[in-house]
């Protein structure tokens, strides 16, 4: 029975990050309109004036979370959304993608990298009132740290201690130079001591954060309302309090096109999206001046077929190699209704500045097919079975590369299964071939844990395609042990290269998230660090609406 338990928890801690990053969240039914248009300029009403206090926003998410305690919860980009306006992260991204204090007033690390402080701004309380000092910091990340749910993410961490009134140290195993970036993640959000102790169901309920504002009432599958919190701790550049807005409500509407019309039915005056169709057609209504729209430009989640590496008959990289030739991945963009622009050779954008060519290649189905029939003269036909989660655009998907790849001289079994088992299969290798989504770290040491030969072993595995390999291990360690950006650069090309010789991915599409806003929405995706700097205006397409205000 215990065994079966961390089964399920473990379960969680992956879905966590991929449960909404599945293939399955990015498309639906065919929608029609100019898909090529979805990732170029926004259309945004120009400001008239300065911000205008309150007001309230009723922004529709993509689907419902299980709570909202950072340290134990299921957080996918819904969750995330909803607890940006709860909690404050100790780190966020600056608009170059370079992690910089936000709760935190200083990261300063050790000659070595396995020493960092963290030094806190004074005068900060959560909600109820107690401040956030270095023994609730260290409180919330030893509770992170501990937690089977998200503690995956810190396991190089040793230990965390309060240092003083308003610092704290972390000690690390191996040298970390990237800290500051994890703690951009759902890991540096920092909870209070109340919620911490307090007993279930209040301790995923009840959440008390010192973010911009306080939650009213949560209805499971309903919706998350919240009000302002007038003791919030940030202002504006003119000294004005932040947030501008009074009130705010999450409500998960999990059909793409359905919350594209409740934005056009004045239903809801925000939204996120991920779907290509939906994003056209937001595109569309934005430019007859119905709403406005903004698409996010920054790394995201990337769509390709992933192999157990660790399982014949994929465990042959020619095999690996063979089917990638003989993959096309524009018609799979295609039937997808996913632009050309989004075209993906490695999990990294080609303006990234972590981008390298290794050479990924594929559409060469002559030169796979001799690979394939290589291995077959040695050992005998090749068969296997492809999976994904049962939504009609990926069993279109499957059944395409079925298609592609039997041209080659395979045999291909497709199959469904429902998410939550989708995802257990992967950690527990119970699995040949999958069509998925997944790494979407601005800064690719957040997804060490995906790719390290540390987790590559064992009943189970985050790295789900079990590639064990020395020079990406090393690679990995060097990326996330140096602060050097050409050392970093050089570590991460020869990632992209190992993979692009091993083939443990087929990248086939990069997605994208797009903001939907009624007119009178301003401001919702310029924000700002505390220190007044740009912030990344999109994290994965989570948004934060500190700042966003409604024009009177």
């Amino acid at each position: 029975m215990g065994g079966n338990s961390k089964l399920r928890q473990f379960v969680s801690v992956v879905a966590a990050v991929v449960a909404l990053g599945l293939f399955a969240a990015a498309c639906g039914s065919s929608g029609g309109g100019d898909n090529s248009a979805t990732a170029s300029s926004d259309i945004t009403v120009k400001a008239a004036g300065d911000p205008t206090q309150g007001g309230a926003v009723t922004f529709a998410v993509e689907a419902e979370s299980d709570g909202f305690n950072p340290t134990t919860n299921r957080w996918a980009v819904s969750g995330h959304t909803v607890g940006s306006a709860i909690f404050d992260p100790l780190s966020a991204y600056d608009e170059n993608g370079d992690a910089q204090p936000y709760l935190a007033k200083s990261f300063t690390p050790s000659a070595d990298y396995k020493t960092w402080t963290i030094e806190l701004r004074p005068n900060v309380n959560f909600s109820n009132g107690t401040p956030v000092d270095g023994a609730a910091v260290a409180k919330s990340l030893n509770a992170m740290k501990k937690d089977v749910l998200v503690g995956i993410a810190l396991a190089n961490i040793a230990s965390v201690v309060a240092s003083g009134p308003l610092s704290v140290t972390v000690s690390t195993i191996d040298p970390d130079a990237s800290l500051p970036a994890a703690l951009t993640t759902q890991v540096g959000y920092v909870v209070s001591p109340a919620q911490l102790d307090a007993t279930p169901p209040a301790n995923t309920r009840s959440p008390i954060g010192s973010g911009p504002f306080i939650q009213k009432e949560w209805i499971p599958d309903n919706s998350w309302s919240g009000t302002k919190n007038p003791n919030y701790w940030r202002s504006d550049a003119k000294g004005n309090k932040l947030p501008y807005l009074e009130s705010l409500e999450f409500r998960p509407i999990t059909d793409p096109q359905s919350r594209v019309n409740a934005l056009l039915a004045g239903d809801v005056n925000m939204l996120h999206t991920t779907d290509f169709p939906a994003m056209a057609k937001l595109r569309s209504e934005a430019q007859s001046g119905a709403l406005q729209v903004v698409f996010d430009q920054n790394d995201s989640e990337e769509s390709f077929v992933m192999f157990n590496t660790a399982k014949a008959p994929l465990n042959d990289v020619r095999v690996r190699e063979g089917l990638k030739l003989c993959t096309d991945p524009a018609e799979v963009r295609l039937i997808s209704e996913v632009p050309e622009d989004r075209a993906a050779d490695s999990q990294f954008n080609k303006d990234s500045p972590w981008y390298f060519n290794s050479g990924f290649k594929t559409n060469d189905p002559a030169a796979g097919k001799a690979l394939i029939e290589q291995v077959k003269a040695e050992k005998g036909p090749i068969a296997f079975t492809l999976g994904t989660t049962p939504v009609p655009a990926n069993v279109n998907v499957t059944a395409l590369l079925k298609q592609q790849w039997e041209t080659c001289g395979v045999s291909v079994a497709t199959t469904t299964t429902e998410q939550s088992k989708f995802i257990l299969d992967m950690a527990t290798g119970n699995y040949q071939a999958n069509l998925t989504r997944q790494f979407s770290g601005t800064d690719p040491a957040v997804d060490y844990v995906w790719w390290t030969g540390k987790n590559a072993t064992g009943p189970l595995a985050l790295n789900f395609a079990r590639l064990n390999d020395p020079e990406v291990n090393a690679a990995l360690d060097k990326g996330r042990g140096s602060p050097d950006l050409a050392v970093r650069k050089e570590a991460y090309a020869t990632v992209q290269k190992r993979q692009t010789a091993l083939v443990p991915y087929i990248w086939l599409a990069h997605s994208q998230w797009a903001i939907g806003a009624a007119k009178n929405i301003r401001n919702f995706t310029s924000m700002t660090l505390p220190d007044g700097a740009k912030a990344q205006s999109f994290q994965g397409g989570t948004v934060k609406l500190t700042e966003t205000w409604i024009e009177k």
